[in-house]
């Protein structure tokens, strides 16, 4: 077996779901456990693995099996693994010997010698805690666990848990069974940005569907609880094709179909009911009743009921729920698809059942709607509030460029619309640029590209009159880009991209008590930063700039602003490079700062280079003085 720590992502989730997969076929609770210990050793190369429960009517923690190791009971709060679940925290520890809260008395028990240990809490779905992994010295040269084998054991947990949560000792196997079916499915939906909920859907849709088809109750609900299943495949699709924004090219398109071949053959060996139905739903959800279809272009009843019905499940349900990056259909639009495609991408009974038995399925579809706790972009965000797309002064891995949300309508700059917005960003009317470098414009081009075929309005810049020159020059001009102001809408007259020069100091209306008002900053092209205002409060946004003047003339004299995000590219030692580029340092940004007559405003820093974030952000602290600045991030909000 590959060494833990050299599994790319597919791998390690095709790992997980190889135990997944054992679990199901499992009748006993210890034997479930020590399977979920198996996967934790393998995850992160140790020598040990521990499952352990937690007991809370004795207040201890216990587990059934551990690898060579008998049943072993103790004190809730007792060693290193009772100090991360009492503390709710999860530990690595290089010498186990050296630390005060390793109990020595399981040592004893066994005969073993543990040296290093890594411990991760298990929760459950109302993040009480049931449990913790616990893996006991690493395999690898120098014996010691790290973040990585960190990340995986917690994705490991995450799974554990939920199988554990479905698997208590007074269950039947099969609830377990069907409860790791739906986490399993999961797992694919999950990394297309789909929702648990989703499976659980088309599971309920399908249970419907089949017994209107004239299924026996048992059959219809091997079907749903197998339906959940229908993308596992999506597990081995890259991530760059798997969460492409835009259209697939052909290329893309043919790996991406393989997810129902892939999926199929992942369990199609199993002779459990429930996986070989999950089988036959992976590979032939995605026939048509038409024969246009893949992977085997399947023609009417050649395709198996349960693809026939899983594939109707599934359309219905996509084409209806909201996601962070997309929008859903309306149920008129759904509606007409489903009787335009009789008989071509459907089965024609099925949809004449689909119609038969809507006010039940539309019941499903309302008592498991998505909840979603992070959303991308929120339309209905407390009116002083604006969200932050892109925080940073370059693009890394994980960090985004100067982008600031206003509304459904209005950004300001495009350094990282693309990755946040996803979807919506065909419905973006004005972006309105600070000036025309690279970082702070680069999205303009993608969105443009991405959603060409979306977009039913044309995008307008706004910006200050030599930025607009700047990019028709150097940037839409047929050689770095298409010039989009020359390429029309799909099928309209009107330009896909137009240019609105504004000026300084003009108030600008861009909704409802809503306005925008530009002034002059301080940077090596021309240069603006804004002064947004909602109702009656603002917040200004300098972008990147060097002298503050200006800004701090503006601060004094305007009380409404209640909140300014000012940039801060570089470390004090670089000030001459900041000097020179133009922009700040902690150093010379609070010194600037002391000219400043009010101590009722709230600081934001952005623009940091994620290079010397952790050295920027100590000198912040150092020099800040009396603020008390918040370095901002991406998807956090500047409160005004």
């Amino acid at each position: 077996m590959k060494h833990a720590r050299s599994l790319d992502a597919n791998e390690i989730l095709q790992l997980i779901f190889t135990y997944l997969t054992e679990v199901s076929s499992l009748r006993k609770y210890d034997d479930i456990i020590g399977v979920l210990a198996n996967m934790g050793r393998a995850l992160t190369s140790s020598d040990r693995c521990t499952v352990w429960i937690v007991d809370k009517e004795n207040n201890e923690i216990w587990t059934k099996v551990s690898h060579g190791i008998d049943a072993i009971r103790m004190s809730m709060d007792s060693g290193i693994v009772g100090s991360a679940i009492s503390t709710r925290k999860k530990i690595i520890v290089d010498d186990v010997h050296n630390d005060s809260r390793f109990n020595p008395e399981v040592d004893k028990q066994t005969g073993y010698t543990t040296k290093s240990m890594m411990v991760i809490p298990m929760f459950d779905n109302n993040d009480e805690i049931i449990g913790a992994f616990q893996v006991i010295n690493h395999r690898g040269a120098k014996g010691v666990f790290d973040e990585k084998d960190m990340q995986r054991l917690m994705l490991a947990s995450t799974y554990a848990a939920e199988t554990l949560v479905s698997a208590s000792l007074t269950k039947e196997i099969e609830e377990t069974q069907q409860e790791v079916i739906f986490t399993m499915g999961a797992i694919g939906e999950s990394r297309s940005k789909e929702t648990g909920n989703h499976v659980r859907r088309v599971a309920e849709y399908s249970k419907i569907l089949a017994l209107a088809y004239g299924m026996d109750e048992k059959e219809a609900e091997l079907l749903k609880q197998s339906s959940p299943m229908h993308d596992i495949g999506k597990v081995a699709i890259p991530d760059a094709i798997l969460k492409k924004p835009g259209r697939f090219n052909e290329e893309e398109r043919k790996i991406m179909d393989t997810h129902a071949e892939l999926g199929c053959s992942m369990i199609k060996n199993s002779k459990r009911p429930l996986l070989k139905a999950a089988s036959i739903v992976a590979y032939e959800h995605h026939e048509k009743w038409n024969g246009r279809g893949y992977p085997n272009h399947l023609k009417g009843e050649e395709i198996h009921i349960y693809g026939r019905i899983t594939a109707l499940a599934d359309v219905f349900d996509a084409l209806g729920s909201d996601r962070v990056y997309k929008k859903a259909w309306s149920d008129e639009k759904i509606f007409k698809l489903l009787k335009k495609e009789r008989g071509e991408h459907f089965d024609p009974k099925l949809i004449d059942l689909f119609f038969t038995n809507l006010d039940e399925i539309v019941a499903v579809r309302e008592h498991f709607k998505d909840k979603y706790k992070d959303i991308t972009i929120d339309k209905n965000i407390d009116k002083n509030k604006i969200k932050i797309l892109g925080a940073y002064g370059t693009k890394a891995k994980g960090f985004g460029t100067s982008s600031f949300y206003l509304n459904d309508k209005n950004v300001i700059d495009a350094g990282n619309l693309l990755s946040t917005m996803n979807d919506q960003c065909a419905d973006i009317q004005n972006i309105w640029l600070t000036h025309s470098h690279l970082d702070h414009i680069s999205d303009i081009a993608y969105i443009l590209d991405n959603y060409y075929s979306n977009r039913e309005i044309t995008l307008n810049i706004m910006a200050l009159p030599e930025t607009i020159k700047a990019l028709k020059k150097h940037f839409f001009n047929n050689l770095i880009w298409p010039d989009f102001s020359k390429i029309c809408l799909k099928n309209s007259t009107k330009a896909s991209l137009s240019y609105t020069e504004i000026r300084l100091d003009k108030e600008y209306k861009i909704g409802t008590n809503e306005s925008i008002r530009a002034f002059k900053t301080d940077h090596t092209v021309p240069s603006c930063g804004y002064i947004y205002k909602k109702e009656s409060s603002s917040v200004l946004i300098t972008a990147d700039t060097y002298a503050l003047d200006n800004v701090i003339e503006i601060l004094n004299n305007n009380k409404n602003i209640k909140s300014m995000v000012i940039e801060c590219s570089f470390p004090s030692i670089m000030d001459k490079l900041a000097k020179d580029s133009k922009h700040l340092t902690p150093k010379l940004l609070f010194k600037a700062l002391e000219c400043l007559k009010r101590d009722d405003i709230e600081l934001y820093i952005n623009h940091i280079k994620p290079t010397f974030l952790i050295q920027i952000a100590k000198e912040i602290k150092k020099y800040s003085g009396r603020w008390e600045p918040i370095i901002l991030k991406d998807d956090e909000f500047i409160n005004f």
